[in-house]
């Protein structure tokens, strides 16, 4: 409840509340002709005092029929207090057909007294839940007879020594009563608009209300016997607000909120991801939520009270339509109490849509028979694509594999080659997925040895097809000549003809002469090579000119060369090596060479390799992004 709704029924109360001290300050100021004293003034008091009995028995019987549900203290002894003023009232009733004036009076101003000091009390401590007890009830109603059989006792006793009432002027005992009653009334009044001011209940809006008419009644009571017509038509109006505040408290109040966690649990129900759906004894729907409607094909508006099988058929393992012996088996089941679920079953609408359901079917049993069920539906078509997915995937994880391994085999690695004694090769190759755009490549021939390293642009399936062509084409091309741009002529028009225009690979190939000792190489937009010379612990780069293959479908490479002295060495890499995407850096080449200057060159090719990929680790720090590649020819 926000602040404006709390705060609008307060705005008419407060009117109201002005325009009974109005009455009540035009009553005391403006003399005797106000004041009603008909010839049937006698009727209007009885009627009026019936009324009060009648509220008080209504608010006892509604404390005593209440308590057990709400275990009150509050509701307890309210039902306990109205029970002895309504008593008092009962008695005052029954002895305004006597003579007995004074009797009635006392019995009249004691109830009153009774009301007032009681509500007090309750409205100064706050309301507590008892422990659930057997005789809590009678205990309470029987402390509130004990009480009122005490002051019935006293006021029979002491009635001969009160003064009757006057006709004209009443006695200072029954005006100083009165008013004490007022008092009374008035604190309780003030402690019970503070209970609502601190928002715990809107019955305390209406308890305040009746306190104050009943106040103002009473001093009016206090006046004279003129003024009591006035007094019992205000303590009447704090009567009626004391319905009200009962029907707020113990009728209201409970329908809003079950209201209110009604609407929750139906907003709870819509959101869910499964459908919600209770079907009564008869198999007719009586409510669904949204995902419910989307499964069987129909709103709430168009199947409640309807047959469910009305809009759906359920199959068999067999793909049959259930019968009705399966469903009586499934209807016994329910019977005894038992929850059935069901992980998936063909599902048909009645518009013919087919949907692979699961289902929980739990019982609602009333007094040990079935009252009906509740259904919980799951739309398993998401699962079962998942699952189809997941199968496509695990297969293509599998086909992946295979093809990796084959893509291994077709790289040779120094361990299963015979080298020459003149020369050390060392080969590392590291793909950043299942297959590789990278590839090496070295061949012995009768006096030399051809190495070379690519890296096909892109990377998954595609570069790993294309760089499987490019390395048989290579396999193939050495043999017309130990020129490397020749290599490269020969695979760029391969790359040109038969590859997508959008593919491209970069190379770098060389052949190491055993009689010269001259390491002739060639380029074709790849990164420069990085040699190392003994003597001087330089690196030199190596690079010709050169475009990537497969951009044109004629080029001229050129073929370089170096000498190369014992313990030299040539690396050959990939820009996977020492590229840092999204990061400004040195060239590659020069951050490759500080890491070979941390390397121990003393060690064979492969040890060099393998420290010097620990590096390029290091320098990466995280998962590389792209394949890496790294080839060393050293000549011993």
């Amino acid at each position: 409840m926000n602040k404006d709704q709390r705060y609008r029924p307060t705005r008419g109360h407060s009117i109201a509340a002005a325009l009974a001290a109005g009455l009540f300050g035009l009553l005391l100021f403006a003399g005797r002709r106000l004041l009603l004293l008909p010839e049937f003034y006698y009727s209007v008091h009885l009627s009026l005092g019936l009324a009060a009995v009648v509220v008080c028995w209504l608010v006892a019987l509604q404390g005593w029929a209440v308590f057990p549900h709400t275990l009150s203290t509050e509701r307890l002894m309210m039902g306990a207090l109205f029970f002895s003023a309504g008593t008092l009232f009962s008695v005052h009733f029954v002895l305004s057909f006597t003579e007995a004036d004074a009797s009635a009076a006392l019995f009249s101003l004691a109830a009153r007294f009774t009301l007032a000091w009681g509500l007090l009390f309750l409205f100064l401590r706050p309301d507590e839940v008892m422990e659930r007890q057997s005789g809590q009830r009678w205990q309470a109603f029987l402390a509130a007879f004990l009480y009122t059989a005490v002051v019935s006792l006293f006021i029979h006793i002491t009635s001969p020594f009160w003064p009757a009432l006057g006709t004209s002027r009443w006695p200072f005992w029954w005006r100083a009563g009165e008013g004490a009653v007022g008092l009374l009334d008035a604190a309780a009044a003030v402690f019970a608009w503070r209970r609502f001011r601190q928002g715990r209940t809107p019955a305390s809006l209406y308890w305040s209300m009746a306190l104050l008419l009943f106040a103002l009644g009473q001093w009016l009571l206090m006046r004279g016997s003129g003024y009591g017509l006035w007094g019992q038509l205000y303590e009447m109006a704090g009567f009626l607000y004391v319905v009200r505040a009962m029907y707020v408290e113990t009728v209201e109040k409970p329908y809003l909120e079950l209201k209110h966690r009604e609407q929750q649990l139906e907003m709870m129900a819509n959101a869910l991801g499964e459908g919600l759906l209770m079907v009564n004894r008869d198999g007719q729907i009586v409510w669904m939520n949204p995902e419910a409607s989307r499964l069987i094909g129909a709103t709430l508006e168009e199947a409640k009270g309807k047959p469910l099988f009305s809009f759906v058929s359920l199959a068999g393992p067999s793909g049959d339509k259930w019968d009705w012996k399966q469903l009586r088996r499934v209807v016994k089941r329910l019977k005894s109490g038992e929850v059935i679920r069901v992980e998936e079953e063909p599902f048909r609408r009645r518009d013919g849509v087919c949907l692979p359901v699961g289902y929980t079917l739990a019982p609602v049993l009333e007094n040990g028979a079935l009252a009906g069920l509740v259904a919980v539906l799951r739309d398993m078509t998401e699962k079962k694509e998942k699952e189809r997915l997941e199968r496509e995937r695990e297969q293509l994880d599998f086909e992946l594999s295979l093809a990796a391994n084959m893509q291994r085999s077709l790289l040779q690695t120094s361990s299963k080659m015979n080298l020459p004694s003149y020369i050390d090769i060392g080969v590392l190759s590291v793909p950043a997925r299942v297959l590789s755009g990278d590839f090496y490549h070295f061949a012995v021939h009768q006096t030399s040895v051809s190495v070379g390293i690519a890296d096909v642009s892109g990377k998954g399936i595609p570069a790993a097809m294309l760089m499987t062509l490019m390395k048989f084409i290579l396999d193939r091309t050495v043999h017309y000549g130990t020129q490397p741009h020749v290599y490269l002529d020969l695979l760029n028009r391969f790359a040109y003809d038969y590859t997508e225009p959008s593919m491209f690979v970069t190379m770098f190939v060389g052949n190491y002469n055993e009689k010269t000792h001259t390491f002739s190489y060639a380029c074709a937009g790849h990164e420069p090579a990085l040699w190392y010379r003994a003597k001087t612990k330089q690196c030199v780069p190596l690079a010709a000119k050169g475009c990537a293959l497969g951009l044109f479908p004629q080029f001229s490479f050129e073929t370089k060369s170096v000498v190369l002295e014992p313990g030299d060495f040539v690396l050959l890499y990939t820009d996977g090596v020492t590229e840092k995407r999204g990061e400004e850096a040195d060239d590659d080449f020069s951050v490759l060479a500080s890491m070979v200057a941390r390397v121990s060159l003393d060690q064979p090719a492969p040890e060099i390799v393998r420290e010097l990929y620990e590096h390029i680790q290091a320098y990466h720090r995280y998962e590389p992004k792209d394949d890496q590649t790294l080839l060393l020819l050293r000549r011993r």
